[in-house]
């Protein structure tokens, strides 16, 4: 397990060596595919070492999940290179048909995508709203999206365009707020409170790869939970551990999450 995790941090590094060498070398501006948080961390700490200043990370709007890193050479001012970034990322939008509006989710939407045949990381975040949804790709397979999405029976009556990301209609982020009560903060244990199932279904989640940390693939069953984890149930959700409290008089502690909604 820990040699497949330092294995997928080499090839990341690698990856990022390799950009930046063709950034220096060409003088040219470069970017990555989408990084999910867990990847940004990694590539922050080689950047950081490396004292590398010239670059950003974006993901189509403020405070995106999922963003590209883009690299540049002195050459190049701010703002020529998120003038740039108009041609690194576009939006897919989908407008729903009267008689679907309210019926499709965030699921709905990248169960389609990923059906497509690209791999996660050339898709960025879904904003999803009962009536459309925007889904933030890499340039060059925007069109190719497009039409796929468009040929799908769910998406036969929608209005798909490719759209520049500045035309993205952003609404604030909504949660749920719940307590839940377990037995320890072991990820086992908060997977099957939050799905409401035993512990051994929880582990057939984890088993089956559909629990993530921090944007990272969890399969220890004993992983321990921490304040401000974000957990990913693929199905389910993404959830923010808020507070964990000490453990009543019965041995379980209360921990407050909040859900994305």
């Amino acid at each position: 397990m820990k040699g497949e995790e330092n294995l997928e941090e080499k090839l990341l590094i690698a990856k990022l060596t390799d950009k930046i060498k063709e950034c220096k070398t060409k003088n040219r501006i470069v970017n990555t595919e989408f990084l999910n948080m867990y990847q940004k961390n990694i590539v922050r700490k080689e950047l950081n070492r490396l004292k590398e200043k010239n670059y950003i990370f974006f993901g189509g709007y403020e405070d995106a999940s999922s963003e590209v890193l883009v690299v540049y050479s002195q050459k190049f001012t701010t703002e020529i290179v998120k003038e740039s970034i108009k041609n690194i990322i576009k939006a897919i939008r989908v407008k729903l048909p009267k008689e679907l509006i309210g019926k499709y989710e965030h699921k709905n939407y990248l169960s389609a995508v990923m059906a497509q045949g690209l791999g996660r990381e050339r898709i960025g975040d879904i904003i999803v709203y009962s009536d459309e949804a925007y889904i933030l790709v890499l340039n060059e397979n925007a069109e190719y999206l497009k039409n796929s999405l468009q040929n799908l029976t769910r998406f036969k009556k929608s209005t798909i365009d490719v759209i520049n990301y500045e035309y993205i209609k952003m609404k604030p982020q909504e949660f749920k707020y719940f307590n839940i009560k377990v037995s320890s903060n072991r990820i086992d244990a908060i997977v099957a409170e939050i799905v409401r199932t035993s512990r051994n279904k929880a582990e057939e989640y984890i088993d089956n790869k559909r629990v993530s940390i921090n944007y990272k693939e969890e399969l220890k069953y004993t992983k321990a939970i921490k304040e401000n984890d974000i957990i990913v149930i693929r199905g389910k959700g993404k959830f923010i551990i808020l507070n964990i409290g000490n453990k009543n008089e019965k041995g379980r502690l209360t921990i407050e999450l909040k859900k994305y909604i």
